[in-house]
């Protein structure tokens, strides 16, 4: 339950802004966006630092066989949001990895593996100039 204090403080917290990524909130809360009063969209989004208790897998069950997996949203704080997603267990979907690797299923078991990504994924669109590569 939430003391008179937090709620106050999730009062005090709250402001228009566009997104979490470069908003702080103190230890123990993380940012989240809620949609904001609006009468005529497009609307403002309300950023509110919320009770770590009541991020990702904490507020939400999965029914049997699927499992519950946490993916963090970028932010710039500690503790960001976490996007809960209820998945089937021992499949890429299940399973986290750190952004230098990617999940690959060999032997029927999801693991997560080294990711280079190609140039073109990074740079998208454009295209490099051969020329630079070349030794004269």
């Amino acid at each position: 339950m939430l003391s008179l204090y937090t709620i106050i403080f999730l009062v005090f917290t709250v402001c228009h802004a566009d997104n979490c990524i470069d908003k702080f909130c103190p230890p123990g809360t993380f940012c989240d966006e809620r949609p904001g009063p609006c009468v005529k969209p497009p609307c403002r989004t309300i950023l509110a630092c919320l009770p770590i208790e009541a991020n990702g897998c904490a507020r939400m069950e999965c029914k049997a066989p699927q499992v519950c997996v946490e993916r963090v949203r970028p932010c710039i704080g500690r503790s960001c949001k976490e996007i809960a997603t209820c998945e089937t267990p021992n499949t890429c979907a299940a399973v986290v990895c750190p952004p230098s690797l990617k999940c690959k299923v060999e032997n029927g078991v999801p693991t997560c593996k080294k990711h280079i990504p190609p140039t073109r994924g990074i740079i998208g669109k454009a295209v490099l100039d051969e020329k630079q590569f070349q030794e004269e």
